[in-house]
């Protein structure tokens, strides 16, 4: 299990210990240092970076004033705190500065208030109608779980499937910064699992190994060398009064192709072939890894697992029986690749 050091934590616990206003005049402070261009306003931070993918989270949380005892159990890689820790969103920042002091340089923007309605985030592109560099795609680290990508209003279905491959799996989500930024700027955009759960609660805890975890695939998007862009693709609403959409290749009219009635549903069953709403299937990650298939519960029985190991989702191989989901065992085979390579160099330079 992957875990933080000393120096980690205390960065970690000296972030959730700050006021919001406190918070933004440090980033502010830490940001002049390592960018030529930052905007500082009131509601938002934004650092015009060098790598074409923006990084977002915000600095409020809902907690009236910051955690006074953080705890971190070592052995179960867990944090929490009895006054709330407020790791949605401290854990995204932190995320972001660990990827900063490993050298990486994609545009920053740190948000005020996204709690009470993403008002940093709606001030931001009120004073800025497009990015101030090119971006061709935007990160938020402002989700909970493990390996989670959540799109909202977003159906640009290219976007996803490039998502997915680094290791994540598509599920739904109300709202967050990138809701607004990534309409008004026409860039397509993810917020990613950063490891917290239990969140708006004082029983909520970070997941050490998933924050760390999402931190390397977030710098393996990073180093890829031609960045594609993906453009901004609204969902389909309503024809008439009605709010629905049958987005992502589902549902191309109201009725169903069977019979006559009215369908609501919005997403397909990969096994029986009926639609659904999507609170009632599974999203699972495919068996090779590299797309979200879903299921219903009826079907769910017999074609998806959950992880041993990040307890998420996944398509059932009846040919290579596992209880490890194929993004653990990505991550585990490289693992342990980097820790034989290590014990290579310590046995080439004479310590065992």
């Amino acid at each position: 299990m992957e875990r933080l050091n000393r120096n980690e934590f205390k960065l970690f616990e000296s972030l959730a210990s700050l006021t919001q206003n406190s918070m933004r005049r440090a980033l502010y402070s830490y940001l002049k240092k390592r960018y030529k261009k930052v905007i500082v306003a009131s509601e938002y931070l934004y650092a015009v970076g060098e790598i074409p993918i923006a990084l977002v989270a915000h600095m409020d949380t809902v907690f009236s004033s910051p955690p006074e005892d953080i705890y971190y159990d070592e052995r179960k890689g867990v944090c929490w705190s009895p006054d709330g820790l407020g790791a949605d969103d401290r854990a995204g920042i932190f995320a972001i500065l660990t990827i900063l002091k490993h050298g990486y340089r994609p545009s920053i923007i740190f948000t005020t208030d996204e709690e009470i309605g993403a008002v940093g985030a709606s001030q931001l592109v009120e004073d800025i109608k497009s990015p101030e560099s090119e971006l061709k795609y935007i990160i938020q680290l402002d989700r909970r779980g493990t390996n989670d990508c959540v799109f909202y209003d977003c159906d640009n279905r290219d976007f996803v499937e490039y998502i997915e491959k680094f290791g994540f799996v598509e599920t739904f989500g109300s709202f967050s910064d990138i809701s607004v930024i990534c309409p008004t700027w026409g860039i397509a955009g993810v917020n990613l699992s950063i490891g917290y759960e239990d969140e708006h609660t004082i029983s909520e805890t970070l997941r050490v190994g998933a924050m760390l975890n999402t931190i390397q695939k977030v710098e393996n998007m990073l180093k890829v060398k031609d960045i594609p862009f993906f453009e901004y693709i609204e969902y389909s609403y309503a024809n008439n009064s009605w709010n629905y959409y049958f987005q992502r290749g589902r549902k191309k009219s109201w009725y169903d192709d069977d019979d006559a009635e009215y369908n609501y549903a919005t997403l397909k069953c990969d096994k029986c072939n009926k639609y659904f709403h999507d609170y009632e299937v599974i999203p699972a990650l495919s068996k090779d890894g590299n797309k979200t298939k879903y299921y219903c519960p009826d079907c769910c029985t017999t074609e998806v697992d959950w992880c041993a190991q990040c307890n998420n989702a996944f398509e059932i191989d009846a040919d290579n029986p596992t209880t490890i989901c194929p993004a653990c065992r990505v991550h585990n085979a490289k693992m342990r690749s980097k820790k034989k390579k290590e014990k290579e160099e310590l046995k080439e330079n004479g310590i065992q």
